[in-house]
């Protein structure tokens, strides 16, 4: 990066050297430092600011003041994760040969990554609480063989559980019941107690407040994403009791040679170690003593802000220092000192050239900071609107909260609100609700009747078919018992017809031979089939 600025400089083709940033720092490193920085979030960083700390402290001083509480009554509380297995980042000796050949530069680490939190509150008069330990369990049953170590004899610790290892709501609370103010109800008598904590939800419940204010504790909330400046956890203790815990992991896994694999209950053993190092009275006064609590000394937080002011001469005054595009008399000034013919071709172009070049420097300049200022308007108008909102957070107090019961009587009436709020929304909704199951019972019932209506329309249908089917069947049979009934009946008169000419055929055979009489006798009156036989007329008596 260095190399590319150096080469926008001179507008060349040609990059400075491989050794030029090299050569560059050492030329000026009486002016410049070359070190390796931590990384810093976006909201920490725009939370730093000596105004917004400046704010907080004449609010806290404020409120201690007004309700009287000694530093033997403030304490802090927050909560630190551990990820079982994981090493922090730390120095070890190589050997060179092994460094260098084989690029050795690794330690072991067991590599578990459950996650255990814990709870801790330290008071500004060098004492701390029982810690509370949060462990990692989906069925939320803390196991036995996880505190196979503790001795509840020597040792004072509270144990519970959660699907994530991370505190809750009800975590929360039971903590500030159970541990909190058992462990110092009685010190503080009917004294104010001060908590300040940060604004994580499960602090800041309607149920958590509401218990402080009915036992005399005073909440106070950080300003957001200002606890590594302000919470004295974070500033002197949690760091020293992460480091001591990664000590341990690594002495486990040296006494062990990295055979054995680490688990949960190995850790409350590995804990209480590393807390006994780190939680110390000195770790514990150093840590409110910077954050500028106790002893009462806000500078210790903002001096960090301020620039230290030195005997040097300033920038216009100083014989070696740089001026500014903006101050081109003394440019001319100095070019004028400089430069003995002004009135040489080279002198007047040299005279221009720097004209030139600080005019154009002066216009960017302006342009710069008016496309700056188009660009901020540019982004308000873009921003979607909102309703404003009845915030607890006061900008004229650096965006923190105490607690006092003015405050406290603020927060339960924006919960009413809320509550209030939330119950319309719910009356709503189960109006509305209503309205579309009556809306889809109207629609079932229609399309019922339309149901109905369309089975009945088929049965009549369907009846109708039948009926046609049965009288055409029934035609249908008709026809065929007339066309039957014709069919015998022809064949019958055919049948008929024959047997008579059989029987004529037969007479005139016999009649051949026989008289008029016996012809007669001879004639049967009945046919085989029992049909009555009709002599004609010439063959009758």
């Amino acid at each position: 990066m260095l190399r590319n600025f150096a080469k926008e400089i001179r507008r060349s083709e040609d990059k400075p050297g491989r050794k030029w940033a090299q050569r560059w720092r050492e030329r000026y490193s009486k002016e410049i430092v070359y070190a390796y920085g931590s990384g810093i979030d976006r909201g920490r960083k725009s939370a730093d600011s000596a105004f917004k700390y400046t704010l907080y402290f004449e609010l806290m001083q404020r409120k201690i003041q007004q309700y009287e509480v000694e530093a033997a009554h403030m304490y802090n509380m927050d909560e630190k994760g551990f990820l079982l297995g994981i090493l922090q980042r730390g120095k070890r000796y190589f050997s060179r040969r092994k460094y260098e050949e084989t690029g050795l530069k690794q330690r072991l680490q067991d590599g578990n990554r459950e996650w255990i939190t814990s709870i801790g509150a330290i008071c500004a008069d060098g004492t701390s609480l029982s810690p509370s330990l949060i462990y990692q369990a989906v069925s939320g049953n803390v196991q036995d063989t996880w505190l196979q170590d503790y001795n509840p004899q020597e040792q004072k610790c509270y144990f519970t559980s959660s699907p994530s290892g991370w505190t809750n709501d009800k975590i929360g609370y039971t903590w500030l019941v159970n541990t909190f103010d058992k462990e110092t109800k009685a010190k503080a008598r009917r004294k104010y107690r001060l908590l300040i904590l940060d604004g994580h939800g499960s602090h800041v419940t309607m149920k958590f407040i509401e218990y402080c204010d009915a036992n005399r504790i005073l909440l106070a909330i950080f300003p957001p994403h200002s606890t590594h400046s302000l919470q004295p956890l974070d500033v002197s203790l949690f760091s020293p009791l992460a480091t001591a815990y990664s000590d341990e992991i690594e002495k486990f896994l040296h006494d062990c040679q990295g055979f054995c694999k680490l688990s949960k209950r190995d850790f409350f053993r590995m804990f209480w170690a590393a807390w006994g190092k780190a939680i110390t009275q000195k770790n514990i006064l150093s840590g409110w003593k910077k954050v500028g609590l106790i002893p009462w000394d806000p500078q210790n937080v903002l001096r960090r802000f301020t620039t230290p002011q030195d005997d040097r001469p300033s920038s216009s005054e100083s014989s070696t220092s740089i001026l500014s595009a903006g101050d081109w008399k003394r440019i001319e000034k100095l070019l004028k000192k400089t430069v003995r013919n002004m009135h040489d071709k080279k002198s007047q172009k040299l005279h221009r050239t720097i004209n030139h070049l600080t005019t154009e420097c002066v216009l960017l300049k302006l342009q710069v900071k008016g496309l700056e200022n188009a660009l901020f308007i540019e982004q308000k108008r873009r921003q979607r609107s909102k309703p404003l909102d009845l915030e607890l957070r006061a900008p004229e107090d650096g965006m923190a909260i105490f607690y006092s019961p003015n405050k406290v009587q603020q927060a339960r009436d924006r919960a009413r609100e809320k509550e209030e709020a939330a119950r319309i929304a719910r009356e709503e909704k189960e109006q509305e609700k209503q309205r579309k199951e009556e809306e889809k019972a109207e629609k079932k019932r229609l399309l019922e009747e339309r149901k109905a209506a369309r089975a009945i329309e088929r049965e009549e249908r369907a009846a109708e078919k039948e009926w046609k089917r049965i009288e055409k069947e029934e035609a249908k049979l008709a026809r065929e018992a007339n066309k039957n009934f014709k069919n015998v009946s022809k064949q019958a008169k055919n049948n008929r017809k024959k047997t008579i000419e059989a029987i004529v055929i037969e007479s005139d055979e016999e009649i051949e031979g026989a008289s008029v009489d016996e012809v007669v006798e001879a004639t049967p009156v009945h046919s085989r089939r029992g049909r009555k036989i009709v002599l004609p007329q010439r063959f009758r008596k």
